[in-house]
């Protein structure tokens, strides 16, 4: 199954962007999986919000195949524990460009079935005002202002 990875680094380690690839790449091959092409940098670009007290980053990506998902994990691990990679992510290239909302209506469409759908609509309560005549007010009010407490 094919794979891409996106995972960034310091700008201190962009010079080393090289070395950082190459350790990516013999992991991937470790866990039975061949880089199906080359590394490609993004560049540097500003971060949501500071990571390690970095406000940049340098991003780069790839595309690799790997057989079996169970190594994913352990790939995902040993990624997570190289102190050169600050953040990383892998994701399944055939999700890669498809909507977000193609992606969450086939998701609802295997969880819960049309008819379950249809069954489980709420339905607002209905409101209902009670009027209150001039007449009971106005007896309120005189029995308020008879009895001063």
């Amino acid at each position: 199954m094919e794979y891409e990875l996106l995972f960034f680094t310091t700008l201190a380690n962009e010079e080393r962007a090289g070395e950082i690839k190459k350790e990516i790449e013999e992991t991937i091959v470790k866990q039975g999986g061949k880089i199906s092409a080359d590394f490609s940098d993004i560049g540097k670009r500003k971060l949501a919000y500071p990571i390690k007290k970095q406000t940049h980053a340098f991003f780069s990506f790839c595309r690799f195949a790997l057989d079996e998902t169970e190594n994913i994990a352990e790939l995902n691990r040993r990624l997570g524990l190289s102190d050169k990679i600050m953040r990383h992510l892998i994701v399944r290239a055939d999700e890669v460009g498809k909507p977000l909302s193609e992606q969450m209506a086939r998701e609802a469409k295997k969880e819960i079935p049309e008819e379950k759908i249809a069954e489980t609509k709420i339905e607002k309560p209905v409101e209902t005002k009670t009027k209150v005549e001039m007449a009971d007010l106005d007896e309120k009010l005189d029995k308020i202002l008879e009895n001063p407490e």
